[in-house]
């Protein structure tokens, strides 16, 4: 079951020692995205995308940076070409004929590693339509066809041969292709709860060595963003994995971390239709499976300490290319893979700031000479997604609230039993401990709001005085969403011990 799983999470990341004679990983990748609408369309509401073959180049780039052993799939258009335009002639077509090509391919290569003491991690990527296929089955729209349920479990899962396979789609319908079950079955409302525990129960049983990262309502459309230039679930993927969610600075980045960032990065967006859901799982074999490594690799750079007074902040390249977002809690700071030997710009409301990582390498944040952003005009943006994309600031106490919710979320669907007192205990003070933390935060986020009140009113200065306006608003927001957080920890705590 999820909920014990992740409920040893948080325990397990503050101290696991690497095991003696461990083999050194070796990463592989299959990467693909496609724009183009499923095969067979009639639906005029289901237009081409945009961003699907951006998806992939990202994606890939993070992966080449990582040192994997990846490949690519997709048919850039001539903006991605342009922004892309070291990786992009590379690709190859997406269609099924190359899927099985490339899984016979990099399975050879797999094996070699094996032969040479390493243990292959294969990773495959998806971004595009989900769709149905002829028979009806849900599917991954490729070029000339479809990537099938039954096909993505027979002619890819059940060959590649690797110990562990991590599994990323960003696709409308992509549980229904990840799920062992049929797809035509009566679908009821459940809770996300239900959806995870259904999922890990059902993958767990046929691909224990198989996690995903998901889209999780197959009922949405896909997210794209011109502001990102790519699919909004993708891009806080990769953000997550360049670091952003590293809550315990390993340089790793496990299953939990992840999910706890992408439940951080869309909290706050106020409308339903741009909220982006996802379905976090890691193999049932291994929980604490990394999605990516970035320690002490010698073919990234990395920025260290990024602190809560950036704010919201992110970084892109000269060509535009957003690389990632990310927004630290107070207390906290922030570590991140960067692409090594390249011009960069890290930004937040105010300034910016130019960034040159050398590959292998550490630069510090305080190393960086920030100036005030110019002005740019503004197209028209989804305001839902601009004012609540990345405003929870995330770091280990959202994680631990994270992992208390769903150990809670756990333990409230079964009855009680005398087992288990002590982690109703435990789950009671930690409820408690979160509650204390969420309402201290929110008492140091008051003062700053009241400094930045006394701050419009002494000022007569226009810019100083939307500036301080600016930072009430921000600040009382955070204020008023910990103490909330704080109330509800407390409340939670009380009705789990009345539950003893």
């Amino acid at each position: 079951m999820i909920g014990p799983t992740f409920s040893l999470l948080l325990l397990g990341l503050a101290a696991r020692p690497a095991a003696a004679g461990e083999p050194v990983e070796k990463n592989f990748a299959l990467v693909i995205g496609y724009n183009g609408q499923p095969p067979g369309t009639t639906d005029e509401s289901i237009q081409p995308l945009r961003y699907a073959d951006d998806d992939a180049l990202a994606f890939f780039a993070l992966q080449k940076e990582l040192g994997a052993d990846a490949v690519l799939l997709t048919v850039a258009d001539a903006e991605t070409r342009r922004r892309y335009p070291l990786t992009s002639d590379s690709a190859r077509p997406p269609t099924m004929d190359e899927i099985s090509r490339n899984i016979d391919a990099l399975n050879a290569r797999m094996d070699a590693a094996s032969r040479q003491g390493m243990a292959p991690v294969f990773t495959l990527f998806y971004s595009g339509h989900g769709a149905r296929d002829p028979k009806g089955e849900a599917a991954l729209a490729l070029l000339e066809g479809t990537l099938s349920q039954s096909a993505l479990h027979q002619q890819v899962l059940d060959r590649i041969r690797s110990q562990v396979v991590h599994l990323i789609i960003d696709a409308c319908h992509a549980e229904a292709v990840v799920r062992p079950r049929d797809v035509e079955a009566k679908t009821v409302e459940i809770r996300p709860q239900d959806l995870v525990e259904h999922l890990s129960r059902a993958s767990a049983a046929r691909y224990p060595n198989v996690g995903f990262v998901i889209a999780s309502s197959s009922g949405a459309s896909t997210h794209e963003w011109d502001l990102y230039q790519s699919g909004v679930f993708t891009h806080e993927v990769i953000s997550g994995l360049r670091g952003v969610a590293d809550v315990n600075h390993d340089g790793r980045v496990e299953y939990g971390e992840l999910g706890a960032f992408l439940m951080a990065a869309n909290r706050e967006v106020v409308d339903p239709r741009a909220r982006v859901s996802s379905v976090v799982q890691p193999p049932a074999q291994g929980a604490h499976r990394a999605l990516s490594r970035l320690g002490s690799l010698s073919t990234i750079g990395r920025l260290t300490g990024i602190p809560p007074a950036a704010g919201r902040f992110f970084i892109e390249d000269r060509r535009g290319n957003r690389i990632l977002d990310g927004h630290a809690e107070p207390g906290f700071s922030i570590s991140v893979g960067l692409p090594p030997d390249e011009l960069l710009f890290l930004r937040n409301r105010d300034e910016e700031a130019e960034v040159t990582v050398k590959a292998g390498t550490e630069t510090q944040f305080g190393a960086l000479a920030f100036n005030p952003r110019p002005l740019r005009p503004r197209g028209a943006m989804d305001t839902s997604l601009r004012e609540g994309l990345f405003l929870m600031p995330f770091g280990p106490a959202y994680y631990s609230g994270y992992v208390d919710q769903l150990e809670s979320g756990g333990e409230l669907s079964r009855a009680p039993s005398p087992a288990s007192t002590s982690t109703n205990r435990g789950t009671v003070w930690a409820l408690r401990g979160g509650s204390a933390a969420l309402l201290a935060t929110s008492a140091v986020f008051g003062a700053l709001a009241w400094d930045a009140h006394r701050d419009f009113e002494n000022t007569t200065y226009q810019k100083q005085s939307a500036e301080a306006a600016d930072r009430y608003k921000l600040d009382t927001t955070l204020a008023i969403t910990f103490a909330i957080s704080g109330l509800a920890c407390a409340a939670a705590s009380y009705l789990v011990e009345l539950r003893k």
